[in-house]
Protein backbone atom coordinates (compact mmCIF):
# COMPACT_ATOMS: atom_id res chain seq x y z
CA UNK A 1 0.00 0.00 0.00
CA UNK A 2 2.87 2.59 0.90
CA UNK A 3 4.35 1.90 -2.29
CA UNK A 4 1.42 2.14 -4.22
CA UNK A 5 0.73 5.48 -2.32
CA UNK A 6 4.30 6.59 -3.62
CA UNK A 7 4.36 5.90 -6.85
CA UNK A 8 0.76 7.66 -7.48
CA UNK A 9 2.56 10.55 -5.57
CA UNK A 10 5.59 10.89 -7.81
CA UNK A 11 3.57 10.24 -10.66
CA UNK A 12 0.98 13.20 -9.79
CA UNK A 13 4.14 15.18 -9.43
CA UNK A 14 5.27 14.38 -12.85
CA UNK A 15 1.66 15.39 -13.81
CA UNK A 16 1.97 18.77 -12.32
CA UNK A 17 5.37 19.27 -13.47
CA UNK A 18 5.18 18.90 -17.20
CA UNK A 19 2.34 21.06 -17.59
CA UNK A 20 4.59 23.63 -15.84
CA UNK A 21 7.61 22.57 -17.71
CA UNK A 22 5.99 23.29 -20.93
CA UNK A 23 4.44 27.06 -19.44
CA UNK A 24 8.12 27.52 -18.71
CA UNK A 25 9.20 26.57 -21.85
CA UNK A 26 6.52 28.01 -24.32
CA UNK A 27 7.03 31.78 -22.04
CA UNK A 28 10.86 31.44 -22.92
CA UNK A 29 10.06 31.10 -26.57
CA UNK A 30 7.66 33.81 -26.25
CA UNK A 31 10.67 35.94 -24.48
CA UNK A 32 12.30 35.11 -27.13
CA UNK A 33 10.48 35.80 -30.06
CA UNK A 34 9.12 39.47 -28.79
CA UNK A 35 13.05 40.15 -28.13
CA UNK A 36 13.93 38.81 -31.82
CA UNK A 37 11.29 40.90 -32.74
CA UNK A 38 12.08 43.87 -31.20
CA UNK A 39 15.67 43.56 -32.37
CA UNK A 40 14.17 43.28 -36.33
CA UNK A 41 12.08 46.47 -35.68
CA UNK A 42 14.38 48.28 -34.10
CA UNK A 43 17.01 47.28 -37.03
CA UNK A 44 14.64 48.07 -39.36
CA UNK A 45 14.71 51.17 -38.36
CA UNK A 46 18.07 51.75 -38.88
CA UNK A 47 18.12 50.36 -41.79
CA UNK A 48 15.31 52.14 -43.38
CA UNK A 49 16.64 55.35 -41.38
CA UNK A 50 20.92 54.59 -42.81
CA UNK A 51 18.70 54.18 -46.54
CA UNK A 52 17.34 57.09 -46.31
CA UNK A 53 20.50 59.32 -45.59
CA UNK A 54 22.72 57.84 -47.83
CA UNK A 55 19.92 58.76 -50.53
CA UNK A 56 20.12 61.99 -49.54
CA UNK A 57 23.96 61.85 -49.52
CA UNK A 58 23.90 61.05 -53.27
CA UNK A 59 22.47 64.44 -54.94
CA UNK A 60 24.87 66.54 -52.37
CA UNK A 61 27.95 64.82 -53.59
CA UNK A 62 27.56 65.07 -57.02
CA UNK A 63 26.64 68.28 -56.91
CA UNK A 64 29.75 68.97 -55.28
CA UNK A 65 31.80 67.02 -57.65
CA UNK A 66 30.44 68.96 -60.46
CA UNK A 67 31.13 72.19 -58.84
CA UNK A 68 34.92 71.15 -57.65
CA UNK A 69 35.39 69.37 -61.51
CA UNK A 70 34.21 72.58 -63.02
CA UNK A 71 36.75 74.86 -61.26
CA UNK A 72 39.27 72.59 -61.65
CA UNK A 73 38.76 73.37 -65.38
CA UNK A 74 38.53 77.02 -64.75
CA UNK A 75 41.09 77.42 -62.45
CA UNK A 76 43.66 74.86 -63.10
CA UNK A 77 42.99 74.22 -67.00
CA UNK A 78 42.37 70.44 -66.08
CA UNK A 79 41.45 68.49 -68.87
CA UNK A 80 38.34 66.37 -68.95
CA UNK A 81 37.84 63.32 -71.38
CA UNK A 82 34.67 61.16 -69.77
CA UNK A 83 32.83 63.64 -67.49
CA UNK A 84 30.39 60.99 -66.87
CA UNK A 85 32.63 58.73 -65.91
CA UNK A 86 34.86 61.10 -64.20
CA UNK A 87 32.31 62.48 -61.92
CA UNK A 88 30.62 58.94 -61.09
CA UNK A 89 34.06 57.70 -59.89
CA UNK A 90 34.40 60.60 -57.62
CA UNK A 91 30.98 60.95 -56.46
CA UNK A 92 31.54 56.49 -55.65
CA UNK A 93 34.49 57.50 -53.64
CA UNK A 94 32.98 60.40 -51.75
CA UNK A 95 30.25 57.59 -50.89
CA UNK A 96 32.60 54.69 -49.91
CA UNK A 97 34.10 57.30 -47.34
CA UNK A 98 30.79 57.42 -45.74
CA UNK A 99 30.22 55.55 -41.80
CA UNK A 100 27.29 53.58 -40.76
CA UNK A 101 26.60 51.03 -38.08
CA UNK A 102 24.91 49.41 -40.93
CA UNK A 103 26.45 47.26 -43.76
CA UNK A 104 26.04 49.45 -46.39
CA UNK A 105 26.52 48.99 -50.15
CA UNK A 106 25.64 51.83 -52.69
CA UNK A 107 26.78 51.49 -56.02
CA UNK A 108 26.76 54.74 -58.86
CA UNK A 109 26.03 52.88 -62.28
CA UNK A 110 25.06 56.15 -64.21
CA UNK A 111 25.54 59.58 -64.26
CA UNK A 112 24.24 61.24 -67.46
CA UNK A 113 22.63 64.72 -68.65
CA UNK A 114 18.71 64.03 -68.22
CA UNK A 115 16.97 63.87 -71.23
CA UNK A 116 13.91 65.71 -70.97
CA UNK A 117 15.64 68.85 -69.13
CA UNK A 118 19.68 69.70 -69.99
CA UNK A 119 19.64 72.09 -66.57
CA UNK A 120 19.41 68.75 -64.82
CA UNK A 121 22.48 65.66 -64.26
CA UNK A 122 20.66 62.05 -63.71
CA UNK A 123 22.27 59.68 -61.50
CA UNK A 124 21.12 56.15 -61.12
CA UNK A 125 22.53 53.78 -58.25
CA UNK A 126 21.53 51.17 -56.25
CA UNK A 127 21.46 51.03 -52.46
CA UNK A 128 21.67 48.11 -50.29
CA UNK A 129 21.47 48.68 -46.42
CA UNK A 130 21.49 45.63 -44.15
CA UNK A 131 21.42 44.77 -39.92
CA UNK A 132 20.94 41.63 -38.59
CA UNK A 133 18.21 39.62 -40.27
CA UNK A 134 17.12 43.06 -42.15
CA UNK A 135 17.75 43.91 -45.22
CA UNK A 136 16.54 46.76 -47.65
CA UNK A 137 17.56 46.86 -51.72
CA UNK A 138 16.49 49.36 -53.91
CA UNK A 139 17.29 51.30 -57.72
CA UNK A 140 16.91 55.01 -57.57
CA UNK A 141 16.72 57.82 -59.85
CA UNK A 142 17.76 61.12 -58.94
CA UNK A 143 17.91 64.49 -60.31
CA UNK A 144 20.65 67.26 -60.08
CA UNK A 145 20.15 70.73 -61.21
CA UNK A 146 23.21 72.42 -62.81
CA UNK A 147 21.54 76.04 -61.99
CA UNK A 148 24.19 77.87 -59.96
CA UNK A 149 26.95 76.03 -61.15
CA UNK A 150 30.37 77.76 -63.28
CA UNK A 151 30.33 77.40 -67.02
CA UNK A 152 33.70 76.07 -68.01
CA UNK A 153 32.95 76.09 -71.69
CA UNK A 154 34.60 79.04 -72.41
CA UNK A 155 37.79 78.51 -70.45
CA UNK A 156 38.36 75.83 -72.50
CA UNK A 157 38.31 77.72 -75.75
CA UNK A 158 39.63 81.28 -74.51
CA UNK A 159 43.34 81.84 -72.50
CA UNK A 160 43.64 85.01 -70.17
CA UNK A 161 39.90 85.43 -69.35
CA UNK A 162 38.72 86.24 -65.87
CA UNK A 163 35.34 85.85 -64.45
CA UNK A 164 33.41 87.36 -61.25
CA UNK A 165 30.46 86.17 -59.54
CA UNK A 166 28.75 86.68 -62.06
CA UNK A 167 30.01 87.08 -65.55
CA UNK A 168 33.05 85.85 -67.71
CA UNK A 169 35.27 88.93 -69.13
CA UNK A 170 37.15 88.08 -72.48
CA UNK A 171 39.69 90.82 -73.01
CA UNK A 172 41.19 90.24 -76.49
CA UNK A 173 40.75 86.63 -76.08
CA UNK A 174 38.02 85.63 -78.09
CA UNK A 175 38.94 87.85 -80.66
CA UNK A 176 42.31 86.09 -80.92
CA UNK A 177 40.25 82.90 -81.08
CA UNK A 178 37.97 83.72 -83.82
CA UNK A 179 40.72 85.49 -85.62
CA UNK A 180 40.52 88.21 -88.47
CA UNK A 181 37.42 90.63 -88.97
CA UNK A 182 35.30 88.05 -87.19
CA UNK A 183 37.27 87.99 -84.08
CA UNK A 184 37.45 92.34 -84.04
CA UNK A 185 33.45 92.25 -83.28
CA UNK A 186 33.94 90.34 -79.66
CA UNK A 187 36.92 92.29 -78.67
CA UNK A 188 36.61 92.84 -74.74
CA UNK A 189 33.07 90.55 -75.35
CA UNK A 190 31.22 89.42 -71.62
CA UNK A 191 28.91 86.41 -71.46
CA UNK A 192 27.43 84.67 -68.29
CA UNK A 193 29.53 82.72 -65.53
CA UNK A 194 26.89 81.00 -63.72
CA UNK A 195 24.17 78.38 -65.29
CA UNK A 196 20.62 80.17 -64.54
CA UNK A 197 17.60 79.05 -66.32
CA UNK A 198 15.35 81.75 -68.02
CA UNK A 199 12.45 82.03 -66.83
CA UNK A 200 10.90 83.62 -69.68
CA UNK A 201 9.10 81.30 -71.83
CA UNK A 202 8.40 80.26 -74.51
CA UNK A 203 11.06 81.65 -76.08
CA UNK A 204 9.76 83.95 -78.41
CA UNK A 205 8.94 86.40 -75.82
CA UNK A 206 12.37 87.49 -76.01
CA UNK A 207 11.17 89.72 -79.53
CA UNK A 208 10.05 92.27 -76.38
CA UNK A 209 12.93 94.80 -75.98
CA UNK A 210 12.36 94.31 -72.11
CA UNK A 211 12.45 90.65 -71.86
CA UNK A 212 16.17 90.56 -74.19
CA UNK A 213 17.33 92.95 -71.80
CA UNK A 214 16.35 91.36 -68.14
CA UNK A 215 17.61 88.11 -69.90
CA UNK A 216 20.84 89.61 -71.15
CA UNK A 217 21.29 91.48 -67.67
CA UNK A 218 21.18 88.49 -65.47
CA UNK A 219 23.45 86.07 -67.85
CA UNK A 220 20.31 83.41 -68.18
CA UNK A 221 20.50 80.15 -70.37
CA UNK A 222 18.34 78.44 -72.44
CA UNK A 223 17.81 75.07 -73.88
CA UNK A 224 18.94 74.13 -77.22
CA UNK A 225 19.39 70.94 -79.61
CA UNK A 226 22.69 72.65 -80.80
CA UNK A 227 24.28 73.28 -77.30
CA UNK A 228 26.07 71.51 -75.33
CA UNK A 229 24.80 69.70 -71.98
CA UNK A 230 26.65 70.53 -68.72
CA UNK A 231 28.82 67.16 -68.93
CA UNK A 232 29.87 67.82 -72.28
CA UNK A 233 30.98 71.62 -71.31
CA UNK A 234 33.16 70.06 -68.78
CA UNK A 235 35.02 68.46 -71.62
CA UNK A 236 35.31 71.56 -73.75
CA UNK A 237 32.29 70.40 -76.41
CA UNK A 238 30.44 73.28 -77.88
CA UNK A 239 27.78 71.04 -78.80
CA UNK A 240 26.93 67.40 -78.34
CA UNK A 241 24.08 64.69 -79.32
CA UNK A 242 22.45 65.40 -75.95
CA UNK A 243 19.77 68.05 -75.57
CA UNK A 244 22.03 70.97 -74.16
CA UNK A 245 22.21 74.62 -72.95
CA UNK A 246 23.23 77.54 -75.05
CA UNK A 247 23.56 81.82 -74.05
CA UNK A 248 24.22 84.71 -75.55
CA UNK A 249 27.95 86.42 -75.90
CA UNK A 250 28.02 89.91 -75.43
CA UNK A 251 29.85 92.27 -78.26
CA UNK A 252 31.33 95.33 -75.99
CA UNK A 253 30.87 97.99 -78.65
CA UNK A 254 28.33 98.81 -81.88
CA UNK A 255 30.12 97.36 -85.08
CA UNK A 256 28.46 97.01 -88.37
CA UNK A 257 27.70 93.95 -90.75
CA UNK A 258 27.71 90.92 -90.00
CA UNK A 259 29.62 88.51 -88.03
CA UNK A 260 29.77 85.07 -85.84
CA UNK A 261 26.18 84.53 -84.32
CA UNK A 262 26.13 85.47 -80.73
CA UNK A 263 25.44 82.18 -79.02
CA UNK A 264 28.28 80.60 -77.59
CA UNK A 265 27.56 76.82 -79.40
CA UNK A 266 27.79 79.02 -82.64
CA UNK A 267 31.49 80.71 -81.53
CA UNK A 268 33.07 77.92 -80.24
CA UNK A 269 31.67 75.41 -82.54
CA UNK A 270 29.49 75.84 -85.57
CA UNK A 271 30.74 79.64 -86.72
CA UNK A 272 28.02 80.44 -88.72
CA UNK A 273 27.58 84.71 -89.27
CA UNK A 274 24.62 86.56 -88.03
CA UNK A 275 23.13 90.19 -88.68
CA UNK A 276 23.03 92.66 -86.14
CA UNK A 277 19.91 92.82 -83.47
CA UNK A 278 20.15 96.34 -81.35
CA UNK A 279 18.42 96.48 -78.17
CA UNK A 280 18.04 100.33 -77.07
CA UNK A 281 18.11 100.90 -73.57
CA UNK A 282 19.94 102.84 -70.38
CA UNK A 283 22.71 100.51 -72.20
CA UNK A 284 22.73 99.40 -75.69
CA UNK A 285 23.36 96.06 -76.86
CA UNK A 286 24.29 94.01 -80.02
CA UNK A 287 23.51 90.42 -80.91
CA UNK A 288 24.35 89.07 -84.07
CA UNK A 289 21.90 86.51 -84.72
CA UNK A 290 21.21 83.94 -87.67
CA UNK A 291 17.73 83.59 -89.15
CA UNK A 292 16.88 80.33 -86.96
CA UNK A 293 17.81 81.61 -83.07
CA UNK A 294 16.20 84.84 -84.54
CA UNK A 295 13.23 82.86 -84.84
CA UNK A 296 13.65 81.01 -81.65
CA UNK A 297 13.63 84.31 -79.53
CA UNK A 298 10.95 86.15 -81.71
CA UNK A 299 12.82 88.79 -83.32
CA UNK A 300 11.31 90.09 -86.84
Amino acid sequence: MVGSKGYVLNGTVLLLIIPIFILFLSTLTMLDYENRANCDSINSNNVMSTFKDVKDNIPIITLDVLNNTAYGVIEENMTIINSSEYVKAKVQERIDKLIYDCDVNCTIKTITSYEEDPFYIEVNSTITVQKGNVKHAENISQLVSVEGLPDPLPFTKCDSISHNLTSIEYYHSLAAYLGGANGSFYENATSPFIIRKCPYEPYEVHGSALVMIDCIQNGYYHESNDGACYLCRLEGKATCPHRGLETFIIPHGLNNGSTIASVDHVIFGDLYEGSPFIINSTTVYILFLDEAHRKKYGIK
